[in-house]
């Protein structure tokens, strides 16, 4: 019983880590670069998320201005640091995302302090109890709803790229950019459009992740390390496998929890990464290495 119930409570984490690492796994599939500041851009807009829901009170528009704010910060970030820059190295472009990971930061204290703030449920309702025989499920409804809004997002996603024009743009960018242009892709705009997105994608997990983390500057940073590790997990190269990769980390990180003990959870986890990593560099969804494409 302990196991199922440790999978039921690890399914909620692991959907917020797989969309966290899908945003990741986006950028980086399509433009080639690692975004450091993946985390920080989302805590940003999850900011500007609890001032809307300060003013108005109103839980669905807090998501909606901060998932907009991710749209627009993917766009600037995109557009003014990222394009003039696209023709440097990998190495450099990891430097230039940790200083951005560092201005946003300093910008938020800026503005809002460093205090910790509380930020309502999603979905507030009491939970529900399954009575079986070997003992008790409980299954907190807010933690359904995280699942099935994350789920649901990273589907559409999927589904997008996967049947829609632009999303078919965007494929085509990722796997052969030469190849693109000579299509007549627009690289530059593909390139906003995925900025955009993959910052979105963060600034929802963190209104999702809000309530439990508390909202402070620090607040997704950690997201971003298991993000990152669910796509290695996963492997970059398969989006859906990032998603998984999600999942299995989150269901992994409670059973550890459980039956050894919550303080080897990032450790364990990260010696399972280092061994995928050696028997299986690409992922445990990928078929082979493809680097970024």
């Amino acid at each position: 019983m302990q196991i199922l119930q440790g999978i039921i409570s690890g399914i909620p984490q692991g959907a917020l880590y797989g969309l966290t690492a899908f945003g990741i796994a986006l950028i980086f599939k399509t433009t080639g670069v690692l975004n450091f500041a993946h985390g920080n851009s989302g805590m940003l807009a999850t900011y500007v998320g609890l001032s809307v829901y300060l003013l108005t009170q109103n839980i669905i528009f807090s998501i909606i201005a901060a998932v907009i704010t991710g749209l627009l910060v993917g766009l600037v970030v995109e557009r003014f640091l990222m394009r003039p820059l696209k023709n440097i190295s990998s190495g450099a472009m990891l430097i230039v995302t940790l200083g951005l990971l560092m201005v946003i930061e300093g910008i938020v204290m800026v503005i809002w302090g460093v205090d910790y703030h509380r930020f309502p449920e999603i979905y507030m309702a009491a939970p529900i109890i399954l009575f079986l025989e070997n003992g008790v499920l409980v299954m907190p409804s807010n933690d359904i709803a995280i699942t099935i809004i994350s789920l649901a997002v990273m589907l559409a996603l999927a589904l997008f790229l996967r049947y829609t024009k632009l999303g078919i743009a965007i494929r085509a960018r990722s796997e052969d950019e030469i190849g693109a242009l000579v299509c007549g892709i627009d690289i530059n705009n593909v390139d906003t459009i995925v900025w955009s997105v993959g910052i979105a994608t963060i600034a929802l997990v963190g209104v999702l992740a809000a309530p439990k983390t508390y909202i402070h500057p620090s607040m997704l940073i950690n997201m971003q390390l298991y993000g990152i590790t669910a796509g290695v997990l996963g492997g970059f190269s398969n989006l859906f496998g990032v998603i998984l990769g999600g999942l299995i980390l989150g269901i992994l990180e409670k059973l550890v929890g459980v039956f050894i003990s919550p303080d080897y959870q990032l450790s364990i986890i990260l010696i399972l990464i280092i061994l995928v990593l050696l028997f299986k560099p690409s992922g445990l969804f990928a078929k082979e290495f493809e680097g970024r494409a």
